[in-house]
């Protein structure tokens, strides 16, 4: 009986101890996820930019932007961190799944961009804004997990926050013709499977291979379609600096900052901070494009913040309180 009960102790002073750690990680996670989505965001009004500015066309930008990305990234980490990078390499299935990884990330820019293209950018947020729904449906599914009562209805104020922030208000601005439509549920499902695939590859070769060799991978595959030098030599000094920030801030960082959220979030969770993205791409435009904030956006903003701040409030400590009770 002596034995059992300091074994009790033992257990709850370990459970005690991890808690506040496991709480400081998923903090983390989410401070890693929202740093990302303001990078995409800011990745979104440069994309816009060159649009609106150059010649160049959404599938010759993606095959650009992801090859540049992954060839820098994969030679800063042959410098700094040579042996994890190269450690997939001992594996046929590491090898493929990254390849997997890459085919994704090419494919959800690409569906993304089209879904702009048939319609309009804040008709392209709001099918991102569908990306967690659609993961905590798959991983309830597969018997992975359940939806809290907070995942829902984190999900349900993150979706309508950027439907007011892209609306204005006016839902009637959107255009959803069978196209965007398509293009757009495209977008939610390749996406959705990007944010739970690679994470068991990350926790077995960490982020710094899976990022490098994917975005590198997608890149090949998308500049083997269309050929977008030419396009990129007709940048101005303004343009040339708006294609730098989407490579290295836009995707080098910002999908490295993504994948390392996985490691101590669920992809729901992330999902869900992500839809700051469409927040933060507002924010940037109002700083250099010259939008202007209305009543309906500012709840919008507010809904989407209020979503970041309770995914905040005691995530990650769950499992341990699950330990302690038992």
């Amino acid at each position: 009986m002596e034995k059992t009960t300091t074994a009790a102790v033992a257990a709850q002073d370990i459970n005690n101890t991890l808690a506040p750690q496991k709480s400081r990680g998923a903090f983390f996670g989410i401070a890693l996820a929202s740093l990302a989505s303001v990078f995409w965001g800011g990745m979104g009004v440069s994309v816009q930019y060159l649009f609106e500015n150059s010649s160049i066309q959404p599938l010759e930008l993606v095959g650009l932007r992801l090859l540049a990305a992954g060839f820098l990234l994969v030679a800063i980490n042959f410098v700094v961190a040579r042996k994890v990078l190269m450690a997939p390499f001992s594996s046929r299935a590491a090898l493929l799944g990254i390849a997997l990884s890459g085919l994704e990330i090419l494919g959800g820019h690409l569906t993304f961009f089209f879904s702009i293209y048939h319609s309009n950018a804040g008709t392209g947020a709001i099918f991102l804004a569908l990306v967690p729904l659609a993961a905590g449906f798959y991983l309830v599914l597969r018997g992975k997990k359940s939806f809290t009562q907070k995942e829902l209805f984190c999900c349900t104020l993150a979706f309508f926050g950027v439907l007011l922030l892209v609306s204005k208000g006016n839902f009637l601005t959107f255009d959803l013709n069978w196209q965007a439509v398509f293009w757009g549920l495209l977008c939610v499902g390749l996406s959705t499977v990007y944010s739970i695939q690679p994470k068991t590859l990350i926790d077995k070769w960490g982020v710094i291979p899976v990022v490098s060799w994917g975005l590198l991978f997608g890149g090949i595959v998308g500049f083997s379609i269309t050929r977008p030098w030419d396009d990129l030599f007709t940048f101005n000094l303004a343009g040339l600096s708006a294609f730098l920030f989407i490579v290295v801030f836009g995707t080098v960082a910002a999908f490295w900052l993504y994948l390392e959220s996985l490691k101590y979030l669920s992809p729901v969770i992330v999902g869900l901070v992500v839809c700051l993205e469409p927040l933060s791409a507002f924010i940037f435009g109002v700083a250099f494009m010259g939008l202007k904030l209305g009543l309906a956006e500012c709840l919008g903003i507010a809904m989407v913040l209020a979503n970041v701040v309770i995914l905040s409030i005691g995530t990650g400590q769950k499992k341990i309180g699950k330990r302690k009770a038992a």
